[in-house]
């Protein structure tokens, strides 16, 4: 039964996108031209993320304001937005492919290494509390990664390589008419890693068919991807002093995983009584993995569903853009380990609608979700739960190219599958996160200037942590608050590139007996910068500094052990581009710095477990367009 509530919510945006027409953005949530008006968004298009150059998504996610990747090793890496516990960080957010979620209904972060920035149209960010539009765990945000559309035929070839061994090679095919368009592409990855045992190997092949007219479209698309990598592990100050930042304790860790998925999306514009669309997609993920002296595997089954009906109004002075749908998902997950196996279903249903009101200079929105789960596990025993969702948003345009706005939001996140069947049984105590979130906004946007501010207050009732005591289960709930500022300034004048942002994370723990300590893993200060200057001739120059404040380590929720110091990176890119070819080559961290993005805590013996990250390192790369 759904429980109404009335509330109003309204979003500006920051964005970095070019083009703001008619583009529909987060899988058809949020259209491109009313972005000015949307929240917290950054959009970074296809020419942006060609430009930066990066290794991979991770790589390219980490250039984007608002967002701190750690990494464990090349195939496990957490995206944090928002200032949430480091361990839990990724379970905090919401990761989607061309608008359908990729995330897992367990601990697994999204693994996004099966996916070749070559293969990106665009990235898009939304900062702070979104569960109404995007559902369970949208508490710190959402990430949208829409791949290429095909537009024209034709035929690119992509070559890079560097250090430690990397190679990559991305080929695609396009053929495109008046009604219908294909693409077809394959990319090969390979790199023995900066680590002894941290080498990754990827293969993956991705396609995608379109039959459109002015009203009707479906697309057919499929994805394969097959990876095989090693998992160095932890080290400790004196295995690093006595072996090296390289070596591995752990050299038979590893593991071999595919994925593959189909996916359906139709839609239909009436023209007069509104849009209905109808997206689905089914995938499988299997594992097979070598980890602290057992081997495990799993296999997970994913469907999805999610019908929408969409009705719009323009006027002169006034637009009305309702939305209304459900999404329905479907997840069975066996696993096999050395110490156990286990079957788990999941179901989550949810129902939303959002509406966003413009009237001459004000707008708002209103928006609601109702989320119900269900969990059956083969022993018999069942877990049930459910949440709602709201945001009110309040702006006004003072002119053209200023906004300002007020916006209120609660979001959900419930406990993955691993939180709840523990090691040691049924977690019974363990229960959903609520996050209300406060937040106040400026944006201004002219030819060659954009400049946002945004200041966000999230207060979070039962947050889930990984409990430090593991008594009386591993995984439990803390109360906490955040108080996030976020500057973003840019200059472009086609010549003279110049990137700034600023971001303060106060994260604190509220909990009795943790009052007021800091959450883990999160920086307090982050500031992240390219300047870039392109000639006629098409030579190009880029620097990319980027700077982390200290921070505790992780599972040290009392703040006791020590604190890790913060550091500076920076890269340097020079890049040369012809109409129908390119060529780049890049030296990051070019101060060679030694670092450690993730650090954690055990508090048996008061060691500090690192996973050391690259020092300076090269990539280069020619592109060849047909």
């Amino acid at each position: 039964m759904l429980r109404l509530l009335v509330i109003f919510l309204i979003l500006p945006i920051y964005m970095f996108a070019q083009d703001t027409t008619t583009i529909k953005i987060f899988g058809d949530k949020i259209y491109e031209s009313d972005a000015n008006k949307q929240a917290n968004i950054i959009i970074y298009n296809y020419e942006e993320i060609q430009a930066l150059k990066p290794k991979d998504i991770y790589d390219l996610l980490e250039k984007i304001p608002g967002i701190d990747i750690k990494k464990y090793d090349f195939k496990n890496t957490t995206i944090n937005i928002g200032g949430y516990v480091g361990d839990k960080a990724g379970l905090n957010n919401v990761v989607m492919i061309n608008g359908r979620k990729i995330t897992n209904p367990d601990m697994a972060n999204p693994d996004l290494s099966f996916l070749s920035v070559d293969n990106i149209d665009r990235i898009e960010v939304y900062i702070g509390g979104g569960a109404v539009l995007f559902g369970d765990r949208a508490t710190g945000g959402a990430i949208n990664i829409v791949t290429k559309k095909p537009v024209r035929n034709s035929v690119n070839i992509k070559m890079k390589g560097g250090s430690y061994g990397t190679y990559d090679s991305y080929i695609e095919g396009v053929l495109a008419s008046e009604n219908y368009s294909f693409i077809i592409n394959g990319n090969k990855f390979g790199t023995q890693g900066y680590r002894d045992n941290s080498e990754f190997y990827a293969g993956t092949i991705n396609t995608e068919f379109s039959y459109f007219t002015d009203r009707f479209e479906i697309t057919l698309d499929g994805k394969y991807s097959d990876q095989k990598y090693g998992l160095p592990g932890p080290l400790t100050e004196s295995e690093i002093n006595q072996y090296g930042r390289k070596y591995t304790k752990k050299p038979n860790d590893g593991g071999h995983d595919y994925n593959w998925s189909t996916g359906l999306k139709i839609s239909y514009d009436t023209i007069k009584y509104g849009k209905i669309i109808l997206d689905g997609e089914y995938r499988e993920r299997y594992r097979d993995y070598y980890l602290w002296g057992s081997n495990s595997e799993d296999n997970l089954t994913a469907k999805l569903f999610s019908p929408q009906y969409q009705f719009i109004i323009k006027s002169k002075n006034y637009e009305n853009t309702l939305q209304v749908g459900a999404e329905l998902e479907s997840y069975k997950l066996k696993t096999h380990s050395s110490w156990s196996s286990n079957d788990i279903e999941r179901n989550i249903i949810s129902y939303y609608f959002n509406d966003y009101i413009k009237f001459h200079d004000l707008f708002f929105n209103i928006g609601y979700r109702y989320a119900d789960l269900n969990d059956d596990y083969n022993n018999g025993s069942s877990k049930d739960m459910s949440s709602s969702a709201y945001n009110i948003i309040l702006g006004y345009n003072i002119n053209s190219n200023n906004t300002i706005y007020i916006k209120t939001d609660k979001s959900f996140r419930f406990p993955t599958t691993d939180e709840i069947n523990e090691f040691g049984g049924l977690n019974t105590s363990i229960t959903k996160q609520e996050t209300y979130s406060y937040e106040i906004g400026y944006k201004a946007f002219y030819k060659k200037y954009s400049f946002g501010t945004t200041l966000l207050r999230q207060l979070s009732n039962d947050e889930i942590f990984t409990n430090p005591t593991g008594v009386p289960a591993y995984n439990t709930n803390f109360d906490t608050e955040k108080t996030i500022l976020n500057i973003d300034g840019q200059f472009d004048d086609k010549k003279l590139l110049v990137k700034v942002s600023y971001n303060f994370i106060d994260s604190k723990l509220t909990e009795d007996g943790y009052d007021n300590k800091d959450v883990p893993l999160v920086s307090k200060h982050n500031v992240k910068s390219t300047i870039g200057y392109r000639l006629k001739n098409g030579l190009g120059f880029y620097y990319y500094f980027s700077y982390y404040s200290s921070f505790y380590q992780g599972n040290d929720y009392k703040n006791e052990a020590k604190k890790m110091d913060g550091y500076g990176l920076s890269d340097l890119k020079l890049e040369f581009v012809k109409k129908n070819y390119e060529l780049f080559i890049k030296v990051n961290n070019i101060f060679n710095k030694k670092y450690n993005d993730y650090v954690y805590y055990t508090s048996y013996n008061g060691e500090a477990n690192y996973y050391p990250s690259p020092t300076r390192n090269l990539l280069g790369g020619i592109t060849v367009k047909f």
